[in-house]
């Protein structure tokens, strides 16, 4: 049975860009009783009304070596991830936290607030931000010819 524990982050906010590689250092205590190998992953979440979601595709991990250790043994490892750009289903601007976890076992790490990612382009996304203009004009296409038309029926009566 692994026994395992990570160490509280204590980060301070720093500013990334799309495409830029992220290296997480963390340092963790265990005990198990034969050697073994554990996965440790590192990525960046954001908080909404829905609680926190993982940005998937931003995800590393990497594979790291225990040895056998009954007394709780002190260990570090380091993994990295690449911000991928929001154009190719990765990551949007903003403020996000880190999240580092052992996959399998309950040790999770996580600090809210300590990346910004900036620099997608906006030309991909100029559509979606004239969405709402379009919208409203669309209804009021459709909303004007039936006030005319009412209002022609009550001058007629």
């Amino acid at each position: 049975m692994l026994d395992i524990a990570l160490a509280p982050m204590a980060l301070e906010t720093k500013e990334f860009s799309v495409g830029d590689k992220v290296r997480v250092t963390v340092s963790f205590k265990y005990a198990i009783g034969v050697n073994t190998t554990v996965k440790l992953l590192a990525g960046p979440y954001y908080t909404n009304l829905f609680g926190k979601h993982l940005v998937d595709t931003c995800v590393g991990q990497t594979d790291v070596p225990l040895a056998a250790s009954s007394n709780p043994t002190q260990g570090t490892a380091t993994v990295d991830f690449v911000l991928v750009a929001k154009s190719l289903g990765g990551i949007d601007n903003g403020t996000y936290g880190l999240r580092v976890w052992i996959e399998d076992t309950n040790a999770v790490a996580e600090q809210d607030n300590v990346l910004i990612v900036s620099g997608n382009s906006s030309g991909g996304d100029m559509f979606s931000s004239m969405m709402p203009m379009i919208m409203m004009l669309m209804m009021m296409g459709m909303i004007m010819p039936m006030t005319q038309q009412m209002g022609e029926g009550t001058e007629e009566e």
